[in-house]
């Protein structure tokens, strides 16, 4: 019923996270025993976006991996490529009682009518236009990035080389840190490509979805040390987040002054 870190084709991409979906959906109606707690990650794995998704998804196998995982599974979804097909997605995981929290990044599950349809915390990641619209949202970034679409995630993890503009001169903002030599190292040892400018965040928020799991405590109602700082939540925005500055050059994502 749940994908687990562990699932030997999670480098298989097609089609992956669809099965999923899928077998989450047959459960839907079906009396079982209480099955494991999960945490859906909830991204576009297919379509034009999907490295977005499959950035995420091994940044959020190495926060299961290194992390105390426990009993809990992480549960990839894609969203279907649309707004209509990530709100439906949405309604399928508020029917799983195992579901403890959501994960989500892209256009499509960051929209309100995406958002709404959450019944628990949905943990929000990435400046995709679209500000917090549901009180179960909790966004991993400065407030004032959120809605901001110049500094819009889209661009930054859309490699400069395929996005068709010079983006030498463009500066952007982020709440994300760029990834460290030694977490690079080790997101490189479960997949040949880069970590984009997401992922330390994708990676954060799986492991603080894993300790309120873990403790039984709600999901962002304490303090939680990761690698971008300490996360406190206020009226479901990350408080003192920072607001990093990026440019390309030469191809590559570096710290801007």
């Amino acid at each position: 019923m749940a994908v687990s870190w562990r699932c030997p084709a999670v480098k298989a991409r097609a089609g992956f996270p669809l099965l999923a979906l899928a077998l989450l959906l047959t459960a839907c109606g079906v009396a079982r025993a209480p099955s494991l707690p999960k945490i859906a990650l909830l991204a576009p794995f297919e379509g034009r976006y999907r490295a977005i998704g499959y950035n995420a998804l091994y940044a959020a196998q190495l926060a299961f991996a290194e992390g105390d995982a426990g009993a809990a599974r992480l549960l990839p979804v894609d969203d279907g490529g649309s707004v209509h097909t990530a709100a439906d997605r949405m309604r399928a995981l508020a029917l799983d009682p195992a579901v403890a929290a959501i994960i989500a990044l892209g256009p499509f599950a960051s929209h309100p009518q995406a958002q709404a349809e959450a019944t628990v915390p949905l943990l929000l990641l990435g400046n995709w236009g679209h500000a917090r619209a549901d009180d179960d949202a909790l966004y991993l970034a400065h407030a004032q990035l959120v809605a901001a679409r110049s500094a819009d995630d889209l661009l930054m993890l859309e490699p400069a080389r395929d996005s068709g503009e010079d983006l030498r001169d463009i500066v952007f903002t982020s709440s994300a840190a760029l990834a460290a030599d030694d977490f690079r190292a080790r997101y490189q040892a479960l997949t040949d490509s880069e970590p984009n400018l997401l992922a330390t965040l994708v990676y954060d928020a799986a492991r603080l979805a894993l300790y309120a799991v873990n403790t039984g405590q709600a999901v962002g109602s304490g303090a939680y040390r990761g690698i971008n700082g300490e996360f406190h939540f206020e009226d479901g925005y990350w408080r003192g987040a920072p607001i990093h500055r990026y440019r390309y050059q030469a191809g590559r994502l570096i710290a801007a002054g």
